[in-house]
């Protein structure tokens, strides 16, 4: 009868570690983590581009300035141009995403997902993982229950800003307000939010 009582108990446990949601303190912790490595990558990204074989002095030293931002510096395999804010976007997002995975503790690794991409799923009203399609949502990270991506507790996108009129405000960029009302739409439980190099912002009016 213990035997089975002391099951019956591991059996419950394990349901709860499934399920469970972070804590206030381990949700904290976790953005924490995410300003750090999103401001990390930033400076790291700034200072190893313009060391690597074909990259430039910035003007500055430090930084690009609005006319560096602009440059076109390569092509994509369609042949359309990119630029050197779209260049170090990529670049800083891997980065950053690098250092979010080597420095979150292991116990929470079973709550969140980066870069996952969800598509409606009408049969449950809300939402599927999906690797692609029309009208899906792709934010760069979501923390959830555990081992449970669709079980959304807080949404985050990153922004890298390289124009110095966006640099104080991300939420100012073109598209960020809509992407990130877009993302709402996963979860009540917290206010999707922009992490950029200056620190985390929510989105206005949201739980």
């Amino acid at each position: 009868m213990l035997e089975k009582a002391v099951q019956a108990a591991r059996a419950v446990q394990g349901l709860n570690t499934l399920e469970r949601a972070l804590t206030g303190a381990e949700l904290d912790l976790v953005e924490a983590t995410l300003k750090a490595c999103v401001a990390q990558a930033n400076a790291d990204i700034n200072e190893a581009y313009q060391q690597r074989d074909g990259g430039f002095r910035f003007e500055n030293g430090k930084f690009p300035n609005d006319a560096e931002c602009k440059k076109v510096v390569t092509f994509d395999d369609g042949g359309d141009p990119i630029t050197l804010a779209q260049e170090l976007g990529k670049l800083k997002h891997a980065a950053a995403f690098a250092c979010i995975k080597a420095r979150l503790p292991a116990d929470l690794r079973e709550n969140f997902t980066v870069e996952p991409r969800y598509k409606p799923d009408p049969d449950v009203n809300g939402v599927a993982l999906t690797n692609g399609g029309p009208n899906t949502l792709h934010p760069d990270f979501v923390v959830h229950g555990t081992r449970n991506a669709t079980d959304v507790q807080c949404v985050y996108e990153f922004k890298f800003p390289c124009l110095a009129n966006h640099k104080l405000d991300p939420l100012s960029m073109s598209g960020v307000k809509a992407q990130l009302n877009g993302y709402q739409k996963l979860t009540k439980r917290c206010p999707a939010a922009v992490i950029s190099p200056k620190g985390l912002d929510p989105l206005e009016g949201s739980p």
